[in-house]
């Protein structure tokens, strides 16, 4: 008796970057020169460190890269080379210092690393290092993570208004109707790029004018459409129907590739961002804009919470940039 051989099924766990790895190993995939450079450095990193950290490093590498014994999400290359980049220094300061196992780093340890630099690098440096010692102990190398209760001291930085030149002209300086739609959700409805990637056709509601913004773990924030908007939402579907009439895309703003893809993904963020970009424009600071100049004309944060669907403590931040001579230790609403 003969069977026909039944396709193999999709695992449910499919740990592709194991078998990805594994290939590369075996010499069965074509080389990626740009990510195979960049985790050849990162392990030259790991391989250059002091003999007793080369091996926790390396251990560290496979867990960023998803190949350790334990699966993971794994990390572009260039980040994995990143983060072994910015711990390089204070590992070679322990060392130098007598600790020759990364078991005995304490908190200490990890705070004096962070104290000679500030902002951005001292954020980065403080990702690197609290990534390493999360793995580690995960991967039972440590019996606990000194980098787990350190803290960074960050400057509440308040939103600015975009001048006003900047956006007198802009729509006309926009061609693609989608671009158009995209420049007046986040310039008058301050909606964000997420938001904006993620708005279904369905939930744009043409009888009244209105658009709903789906946030997860958040109520649906409705958007009551002005004249402007909405007839550029229609000017859009019917572009997007004359362009891709035949799309299954559920998304409200699509692009070549999107509408094309069987998968029906949303749009990337530069495909809003690049556009908007080419004439001094971003979406994120439209949006800042947008509520900044809103806040200006009112002190009340329940108004912003009603108008952008924004949390409390965001609304009091604006509040607080717009009218700066109220006090920063008002109380944040609850």
């Amino acid at each position: 008796m003969t069977t026909t051989p039944r396709p193999t099924a999709r695992r449910k766990h499919f740990h592709g970057a194991r078998v990805i790895n594994y290939l590369r190993l075996t010499g069965r995939l074509a080389p990626d020169w740009h990510s195979d450079a960049a985790l050849a450095r990162a392990r030259h990193l790991a391989d250059t460190a002091p003999a007793s950290f080369r091996a926790p490093l390396n251990r560290w590498i496979d867990v960023l890269c998803g190949t350790a014994p334990r699966p993971s999400r794994p990390l572009a290359p260039s980040t994995v080379c990143s983060h072994l980049r910015l711990a390089a220094p204070p590992l070679r300061t322990w060392y130098e210092d007598g600790v020759t196992d990364l078991r005995a780093v304490t908190r200490t340890h990890i705070e004096q690393a962070l104290e000679p630099i500030h902002g951005e690098a001292a954020k980065s440096r403080a990702t690197a290092l609290r990534s390493l010692f999360r793995a580690l102990k995960r991967e039972k190398l440590i019996f606990r993570d000194p980098a787990r209760t350190v803290s960074l001291t960050t400057a509440v930085v308040l939103p600015r208004p975009l001048a006003d030149d900047m956006l007198r002209g802009a729509l006309d300086r926009l061609s693609n109707p989608r671009d158009r739609l995209s420049f007046a959700l986040a310039a008058v409805h301050a909606l964000s790029t997420h938001d904006q990637r993620h708005l279904l056709l369905d939930d744009l509601d043409h009888s009244r004018a209105i658009l709903r913004v789906r946030r997860t773990g958040k109520p649906v924030h409705t958007v009551y459409l002005d004249e402007l908007t909405y007839r550029l939402a229609r000017q859009w579907l019917a572009e997007r129907h004359r362009r891709w009439p035949g799309t299954t895309s559920p998304y409200l703003l699509v692009t070549a590739h999107t509408a094309t893809d069987d998968t029906q993904p949303p749009v990337s963020i530069q495909a809003i961002n690049k556009p908007l970009r080419a004439h001094g424009h971003q979406a994120g600071r439209l949006r800042v804009d947008r509520i900044l100049n809103e806040a200006q004309h009112t002190d009340d944060p329940l108004h912003l919470i009603r108008l952008f669907g924004l949390s409390p403590r965001t609304a009091m931040k604006y509040i607080h940039a717009a009218h700066p001579h109220r006090s920063q230790s008002d109380p944040i609403m609850s």
